[in-house]
Order: C-alpha cells, then structure tokens, then sequence
C-alpha cells in the first residue's frame, strides 16, 4: 500500500536540503540514477523545470535552465493517486504538511510552490502526486 510519504520519496527522491549553495553545473542532472524530472511552479511568476537526484524528501531539486537550486523547507498536504493500466484508481491518500526541522536561510525569502509529478512504477501502475512546497532558490552562479 502506497504512503505519499512515499510516493514523495520516490518522486521527489523532488524537490528538495536546508542549506546549500549551487555550484557550476558540470553534468546534466537528468541523467543520474533516481533522478526525477518535477515542474515547479512558483508564487514568483517563476515556473522552473527542475531534475531531483536522490531518496530523500528534503532533496534539492536542480533548476536545468540555470545552476541554481530549488531547496525546500516545508511540503503541504500532498496527495497521490495510483491508478491501473485501465484508468481505474487502485490507492490514493493525502499526507499532511511536514516542515523540515531548524532552518539557517533567511524566511523572508521563501516562495510558494506547487508541483504534479506523474511516473509509472514497477508494477505498471500510474503514480500521481502533486501538492505545494515551501522554499527557497540558490542564487544563479
């Protein structure tokens, strides 16, 4: 049985890091093993289309039209739907919001997100998750 805890995980595995600081982009991003493609769109007139590498919730996401970051620090309700080949809905949920603990960025400058993430999974089902994210942006490099 799915979890969006899990779906995020597995997604997001997105959009995500409390600190950090963008370096010159060397590799595309897309490529690596578990990256996960995720449109962000943003409460800043911005919507980036980023690339997560790794299997945590908190991940940074990795803006692919520049060398800044998307890192997160809170994730809102966020709902997933597994659905059959034939369209029928076999799981679905809704997590609660969850902040990642102490921060050291400045709140002032967070933005409001949203973000829909559809993938298959091994077993051929359709995965669904989408909800808003609470974060900051690297500056370009």
């Amino acid at each position: 049985m799915w979890s969006m805890r899990s779906a995020v995980l597995a997604t997001v595995a997105l959009t995500a890091g409390l600190t950090g600081v963008a370096a010159p982009a060397m590799a595309d991003p897309s490529g690596a093993k578990n990256s996960t493609p995720v449109s962000v769109t943003c409460d800043n007139g911005q919507t980036y289309e980023t690339v997560a590498n790794g299997n945590g919730q908190f991940t940074p996401a990795h803006d692919l039209n520049s060398t800044s970051m998307l890192i997160p620090v809170a994730f809102g309700p966020t709902t997933f739907t597994a659905t059959d080949p034939d369209g029928n809905v076999v799981d679905s949920g809704t997590d609660p919001a969850v902040t990642k603990g102490s921060s050291t960025h400045n709140p002032g400058a967070d933005m409001e997100c949203s973000f829909v993430v559809t993938f298959q999974d091994p077993d051929g089902l359709t995965i669904t998750v989408e909800g808003t994210v609470t974060g900051f942006v690297t500056p370009a490099r």
